[in-house]
């Protein structure tokens, strides 16, 4: 609450008690009900807006001599026992407990904050290391390979070159890896995300368009045409990763399967193939999390996936056991979980 709000909340609880006190003196048959409005309102007041040890201490001595000298009138008059003093001690150290126990818990938020804030930069540090490793990566890598390629063209003897085709084939590899670390890093950033309209369907045709030609297996497809919110070009990174892996663990005469429908939560996108599959491992670990196992679709390609789906508010589900292959199945919202404020074609 702000300061402004809690200042007038205190002036109107000072008020409220100056005003049940005057009651009190002029209607005593009410001292029951004024005496306990007082204290349960200091007590509501305090809860909503914590105030300062100083105050806290002013405002409890203050309204226990003000309802003490109250009550020890009436007895004095003979309206009350000596024993209904022992009311306003009692009273006291209920609000006592009662600040303890609101002091406690907002020590405890503040650590639970704390570690939050914590927590998230530490994901930013290592969002920032991954990309700047990424950028890094790139350059030196793009160099030692152009300066391979020209050993391997000036080398005369056969053995050579194919020595120096490893070197080469190693650092595309690297070079493979550092993009991946990038679209990895990219994949985090939801709110960054270009939401707009995309057709599943569309983007089913299109990818097995530009898968076919390089892979030697049979492709089936179903994609009607199913339009959802998000953002397409992450859609087709997540979609390109899971064919990637459906084609690397399957041979020529294999069959990977691409599918989408429609579903009362959203839509579903499956890739299927008939390849070797995962370990017989649990797919996931407790966390829910692809289990990487050393098997087929393990390592950056499903975390790129994950991080994407999970961009979109969806959740990724693996399935696997040979001989069947592999299963990977997206399911997405018909549209985001919040409004995002990145559009196409925005500013």
């Amino acid at each position: 609450m702000p300061a402004e709000h809690r200042r007038f909340l205190f002036a109107g609880w000072v008020l409220f008690a100056a005003c049940s006190q005057l009651l009190l003196l002029i209607v005593p048959a009410l001292e029951t009900v004024a005496f306990h409005l007082v204290w349960i309102s200091l007590s509501l007041v305090y809860g909503v807006g914590s105030w300062s040890n100083r105050r806290t201490v002013v405002v409890l001595v203050t309204v226990t001599l003000v309802t003490g000298l109250t009550l020890g009138r009436f007895i004095a008059q003979g309206h009350l026992g000596w024993d209904e003093l022992a009311e306003v001690p009692l009273m006291a150290l209920v609000f006592v407990s009662m600040v303890w126990h609101v002091r406690r818990r907002a020590a405890a938020l503040a650590e639970t904050r704390e570690l939050v804030a914590r927590e998230r930069r530490a994901q930013e540090v290592k969002e920032l290391f991954v990309r700047n490793c990424s950028h890094e990566m790139r350059t030196p890598i793009t160099v030692a390979r152009c300066y391979a390629e020209l050993v391997r063209d000036a080398l005369p003897t056969p053995g050579s070159k194919e020595d120096i085709e490893v070197v080469v084939d190693e650092l595309d590899k690297l070079g493979s890896l550092a993009g991946r670390l990038l679209t990895l890093a990219d994949a985090y950033e939801s709110a960054r995300f270009e939401w707009g309209p995309v057709d599943l369907g569309s983007l089913l045709r299109r990818t097995v368009q530009r898968w076919r030609p390089a892979s030697d297996r049979d492709w089936l497809l179903d994609a009607p045409t199913v339009l959802i919110e998000g953002d397409e070009s992450r859609l087709e990174a997540a979609l390109d990763a899971l064919v990637e892996n459906a084609v690397k663990f399957t041979v020529a005469g294999d069959t990977i399967a691409l599918r989408c429908r429609a579903t009362r939560e959203g839509v579903v996108v499956e890739v299927e193939d008939t390849g070797i599959g995962f370990t017989p491992s649990p797919p996931h670990d407790e966390s829910g999390r692809p289990r990487s196992s050393g098997g087929p679709g393990t390592g950056l390609g499903l975390a790129i996936v994950r991080a994407i789906v999970d961009g979109h508010g969806g959740g990724l589900t693996v399935v696997s056991g040979p001989p069947r292959g592999s299963l990977l199945r997206m399911a997405l919202p018909a549209r985001p979980p919040t409004p995002m404020p990145s559009t196409k074609g925005g500013a």
